[in-house]
C-alpha cells in the first residue's frame, strides 16, 4: 500500500483523496448515530453501570473490526481516486484546472457510488433521503449515466495501469478474480450413495407464515410457489398449534420436542442456563452419525448455536457486538461490499443478517448456507436445520424499485392484508427455491425426509380475523404481530408437513387430527429410524409406520410471552420498547443479552395460557383477577369458566391446565 501510494499519488492528490474520503467516512457514521441515538442510550447497561453497549469489551473486537474494514474501504476509495486522476488527468491540466477536476472527480464519484448503493439498499439511510430520485424517469436516467461514467473512467483507468505497469496490472486482476470466484462456490458435497442408509433429514422453516396465506388453502394470490411445490408432495397437518408464538421458545420447542415449560426456553433471550438445549434433536442425529447444520438469518432474539448439537452454525452472530455494529453499519461503500460473498467473512456482522433488515439481502444468507453444504462430508447423511425469517418484522421490501407479485395482488377477502409482509413470504419462498435446487444438485434430495413448517403466524387484526361481539371479551391479546396472545389463530396456527423424497415415499394429502410444534422432533426420529428410547419428548410421533397420524383426542398447549404494553400498538417504537423493558436485560460476559435472573419469574408469570381440546380450550389471560374462560374456536366465542356450556370439556381441560402450569405463579392462583 505504502508503495502503491508513495508512486501514484504524490504530494496533494493523494492528501486531498484521503481528506475527501475520510471527511465522507466521519459524516456517514455520524449520521448513522444520529440515526440510532436514541437506541443506543436505551440499551442494555453493564452491570447497571452508565457505560454505554458499543463500549463494552465484549463488542469491542466486532465493532473494531467493523471499523477497520470500513477505514481500509475509505483507504482504497482515496487511492483508486487518487491514482486514477493523476493516470488520466494530471498531465493534461495546470495547477488550478486540477484543483477543480479532482473536486468534480470526488464529487462525481461520491455521488455515483451514494445513487448505486442507494438504489441496490433502498431502505437504508442514505437511500430513504434520496428516494425520490429514482420514481422519476429522469432520475433514473441521471443516475444510470452517471454511474456509467464512472465504470467506464475507473475501467480506463484500470487498462492505462495495465498497459504502463503489467506487474500491477496482473495483480489487480488477480485480486479481482480471487474476490469474485466465492460467487461460484459449490452448492455442496455430491453426497455419495445417496438412496442407501440413513435418509438426509432437512427442516425448513419460514417464520411468520400464516398457512392461511397459501394459495392452497384460498388466498387470493400465489406467492410461495416454491413451498407450494413441496406441499403438494406431502402429508399436510391442517391444524397445528406453536406452543408459544416467539421465534426462539418455538424453535426450541422444535428442536426437543418439548413444551416451553419443560426446555426452559420460556421467552426470548432467557439465559443459556435455564435451556435444555442438551434435549435437541441434532444431538441425537450427530450421534447417529449425521453432519449436523443450522442456518437462521436473525439471531438476535432466538440465540442458538452450536451448542444445541450443531457441528456447523451458517447464521449471523449475536449479542452486544452485532447490536452495535448493525447500528453503524449503514454506509455506502460497506453496504456495496455486502454485495460480494467474500463479505461474509469481512463483515459477518452485516452479511445475510436480516436483523438489520434495510441492509439484508436475500442471498446473501443463501450464500451463507452454500458455504455451510460444501463443507458437509460426502459420506455422511445430513440434518439440516434452516430458518427464513424475510417476512418477519419489520416488514421491508428487498426491493422498491422492480415489479412483483404483489403489486397486481387481488382484492376481496385480504384487501387489507400487509403489502410487504406478503412482499416477505414472497422472498422467503425464493431462498427456499434455492436451498431446494442446491440439496437436489448435491443429491440430498434423493434420499431425504423433507419438513416444512413455521415458528408462528403473524396477527394483523384483519377483517377475516375479527372475533364477532358476545358477553365476554375474549382477551387475544396485541392483535399485532405475535408472541402477545394464547389464542388468536393468526398468531397460534402454525404450517406443518412431512415429505419423503425417494424411497417410501409418505402418502400425500392432509390431516385433520391435532398436532402441535413439539411433535416435529418425535416424528423426525422416528422416520429417521434413530434409537428414542432415552429421549424425553413431551410430543408424539405424528407419521406411524403406516402414514396413519395418531387419534384425535389429545390436549395441546400454547402459552404466549411476556408483552409490554410498548408492544401492543399497532406501530411499534423500539425506543419505547427499549426504554421500558431495558432494565430487565443484561449484558453476559460473551457478549450476549439476556433477561436479569430477577425479571424471569416475573416474566414466567405475567403471560396467557390455554389448553386445546378439539375446538374447545380454557384459557387465563394474564390478570390474575380474571376467571378462567372457555372458548370454542370454531364459533370465536368465550364463557366464564362457571357459566361454561355444558357440551364444553370445561373439567378435563382445567385439570390439565392447572397440571400443566403447576408453580407458575399466575397460574396456581386459578387452581386453589
Amino acid at each position: 500500500m505504502r508503495v502503491l501510494w508513495g508512486r501514484s499519488c504524490i504530494g496533494w492528490v493523494g492528501w486531498s483523496a484521503l481528506s475527501w474520503s475520510l471527511t465522507w467516512l466521519f459524516l456517514q457514521l455520524w449520521g448513522a448515530y444520529q440515526a440510532a441515538a436514541s437506541i443506543f442510550r436505551s440499551v442494555p447497561r453493564v452491570n447497571d453501570d452508565a457505560t454505554s453497549a458499543l463500549l463494552v469489551a465484549a463488542a469491542l473486537p466486532r465493532v473494531g473490526s467493523f471499523l477497520l474494514v470500513l477505514l481500509g474501504l475509505h483507504l482504497l476509495f482515496a487511492l483508486a481516486n487518487a491514482a486514477a486522476f493523476r493516470a488520466l488527468l494530471s498531465s493534461r491540466l495546470d495547477l488550478r484546472q486540477q484543483r477543480l477536476a479532482l473536486v468534480a472527480q470526488l464529487l462525481l464519484v461520491t455521488l455515483a457510488f451514494a445513487l448505486f448503493a442507494a438504489w441496490k439498499f433502498p431502505q437504508s439511510i442514505l437511500g430513504d433521503q434520496i428516494a425520490i430520485v429514482f420514481y422519476q424517469a429522469s432520475g433514473k436516467w441521471i443516475s444510470v449515466c452517471l454511474v456509467a461514467i464512472v465504470v467506464v473512467y475507473f475501467t480506463s483507468w484500470a487498462i492505462f495501469a495495465v498497459i504502463r505497469t503489467p506487474r500491477k496490472g496482473l495483480l489487480f486482476g488477480a485480486v479481482s478474480a480471487c474476490v469474485f470466484a466465492v460467487n461460484w462456490l459449490p452448492f455442496g458435497t455430491q453426497r455419495l450413495q445417496p438412496e442407501d442408509g440413513a435418509p438426509d433429514v432437512i427442516v425448513i422453516g419460514v417464520d411468520s407464515l400464516r398457512p392461511d396465506h397459501l394459495a392452497r388453502n384460498g388466498a387470493p394470490f400465489s406467492l410461495m410457489p416454491n413451498v407450494e411445490s413441496v406441499l403438494n408432495q406431502s402429508v399436510v397437518f391442517n391444524d397445528v398449534l406453536s406452543p408459544q408464538p416467539h421465534t426462539f421458545p418455538a424453535t426450541v420447542s422444535i428442536l426437543t420436542g418439548q413444551w416451553p415449560t419443560t426446555h426452559g426456553a420460556r421467552g426470548n433471550l432467557f439465559p443459556p442456563s435455564e435451556v435444555n438445549r442438551g434435549a435437541s434433536m441434532a444431538h441425537d442425529f450427530a450421534a447417529a452419525g449425521y453432519a449436523t447444520l443450522y442456518g437462521m438469518d436473525e439471531t438476535r432474539f432466538a440465540n442458538i448455536d452450536a451448542d444445541y448439537g450443531f457441528q456447523d452454525v451458517a447464521s449471523p452472530g449475536f449479542g452486544v457486538g452485532e447490536i452495535a455494529t448493525g447500528m453503524i453499519g449503514d454506509s455506502v461503500l460497506s453496504n456495496l461490499l455486502s454485495l460480494l460473498p467474500v463479505s461474509r467473512w469481512l463483515l459477518p456482522d452485516i452479511y445475510g443478517n436480516r436483523a438489520l433488515a434495510p441492509l439484508y439481502r436475500p442471498g446473501a444468507f443463501s450464500n451463507r448456507l452454500s458455504t455451510g453444504l460444501s463443507n458437509v462430508p460426502a459420506d455422511k447423511p445430513l440434518f439440516l436445520y434452516v430458518h427464513f425469517c424475510a417476512a418477519h418484522w419489520p416488514y421491508i421490501a428487498s426491493h422498491l424499485y422492480e415489479p412483483d407479485p404483489v403489486s397486481a395482488m387481488p382484492s376481496g377477502d385480504y384487501s387489507d392484508a400487509e403489502i410487504n409482509y406478503l412482499r416477505g413470504l414472497h422472498v422467503a419462498d425464493g431462498q427456499v427455491g434455492r436451498l431446494l435446487e442446491q440439496l437436489r444438485a448435491s443429491g440430498r434430495l434423493a434420499n431425504a425426509v423433507v419438513t416444512l413448517l413455521s415458528d408462528h403466524g403473524e396477527d394483523f387484526d384483519l377483517q377475516r380475523d375479527k372475533w364477532p361481539d358476545g358477553d365476554v371479551r375474549v382477551p387475544g391479546g396485541i392483535v399485532n404481530g405475535h408472541g402477545g396472545s394464547a389464542i388468536r389463530e393468526p398468531q397460534v396456527s402454525v404450517l406443518l408437513a412431512f415429505a419423503r423424497f425417494g424411497r417410501n415415499p409418505l402418502p400425500v394429502g392432509t390431516e385433520n387430527t391435532p398436532a402441535s410444534l413439539v411433535d416435529v422432533a418425535p416424528t423426525l426420529a422416528a422416520l429417521a429410524g434413530l434409537d428414542t428410547r432415552n429421549a424425553k419428548y413431551d410430543g408424539i410421533p405424528l407419521l406411524a409406520a403406516t402414514g396413519q397420524a395418531p387419534a384425535e383426542d389429545r390436549i395441546r398447549y400454547v402459552e404466549s410471552s411476556y408483552f409490554p404494553e410498548s408492544l401492543k400498538q399497532k406501530s411499534i417504537d423500539e425506543v419505547n420498547v427499549l426504554r421500558e423493558m431495558a432494565q430487565m436485560y443484561e449484558i453476559a460476559s460473551d457478549g450476549r443479552i439476556e433477561v436479569k435472573p430477577a425479571w424471569l419469574n416475573f416474566q414466567r408469570k405475567y403471560r396467557q395460557r390455554a389448553a386445546y381440546l378439539r375446538s374447545w380450550a380454557v384459557m387465563a389471560s394474564d390478570d390474575p383477577n380474571e376467571e378462567l374462560l372457555v372458548v370454542d374456536r370454531k364459533l370465536r366465542k368465550g364463557w366464564p369458566l362457571s357459566r361454561a356450556p355444558a357440551s364444553a370439556p370445561s373439567v378435563q381441560l382445567r385439570q390439565a391446565w392447572c397440571t400443566h402450569w403447576r408453580g407458575d405463579g399466575l397460574a396456581d392462583s386459578h387452581c386453589r
